[in-house]
C-alpha cells in the first residue's frame, strides 16, 4: 500500500478511570487491589493488597526504558497472548498509551479500530495489559518519561532480533503495519 493513501484516524487523548481502562487492562495507581492480604507482618502500617496476575511464558523480564516527549503518528500496534505485559510510569511525568481490545478469543487477527483508545496515565500510575491486547509503546507527553516494563524473555529478545521495523509474529510478539494492513495511522487529538 502506498503510505500517500494513508487515512489518519484522530483520537482524542482522555484521562484514564477505572472504567475506562476495563477493556484493556488493569489500572495500578495510588491504592492497593482488594487489600487485607492475610499476611501477619507489620499489619499496623501496611495494607497488602493482592496478587498482580502478570503471566508470562518462560523468563520473567523487567526494565526500564526512557521516552522523549513527543506525540508521533501510530503505525504499529502488536499483541501478545501469553504474556500479561506491564507498564509502570516512574517520576513525576504523565504516559499515554494507544489500545484496541483483545480480539483473539473471536479468531481475529487485526484490532478493530473503532475501538481504539488513547489513555493518559498520571505520574506514577501504569496497566497491566489483559491477554491479547493491542497496544503500541507508551508515549510521553511534554516531558520524558521513564517506564518500568514487566515482559517476558521471549518479548524482548524478539522484538531485539528484528534488524528493521516491520511486522512480526515471533517469540509472543504479533505485530502488524496499520498502514498496510488496514490503510489507516492513528494521530492523537491533543
Amino acid at each position: 500500500m502506498n503510505l500517500s493513501s494513508t487515512k489518519v484516524l484522530k483520537i482524542p487523548v482522555i484521562d484514564v478511570d477505572a472504567e475506562n481502562i476495563k477493556l484493556y487492562g488493569h489500572l495500578l495507581g495510588d491504592d492497593v487491589s482488594k487489600p487485607g492480604l492475610g499476611i501477619p507482618f507489620y499489619q499496623e502500617r501496611v495494607l497488602e493488597g493482592e496478587n498482580i496476575d502478570f503471566s508470562y511464558r518462560g523468563t520473567a523480564t523487567f526494565r526500564t526504558a526512557k521516552i522523549l516527549p513527543g506525540y508521533p503518528p501510530i503505525i504499529w500496534l502488536e499483541r501478545h497472548i501469553h504474556m500479561t505485559q506491564m507498564f509502570i510510569g516512574l517520576g513525576q511525568a504523565p504516559f499515554i498509551m494507544v489500545m484496541a481490545p483483545p480480539n483473539h478469543a473471536q479468531d481475529e487477527s487485526l484490532p478493530d479500530l473503532n475501538q481504539v483508545k488513547a489513555l493518559r496515565f498520571p505520574p506514577g500510575f501504569g496497566l497491566l495489559l489483559h491477554l491479547g491486547t493491542w497496544h503500541d509503546f507508551p508515549i510521553a507527553c511534554d516531558r520524558p518519561v521513564v517506564i518500568l516494563t514487566a515482559n517476558s524473555d521471549e518479548v524482548v529478545t524478539a522484538l531485539s532480533q528484528m534488524k528493521s521495523p516491520d511486522e512480526m509474529n515471533q517469540g509472543d510478539v504479533y505485530k502488524i503495519s496499520l498502514p498496510k494492513r488496514l490503510g489507516y495511522e492513528i494521530q492523537l487529538d491533543i
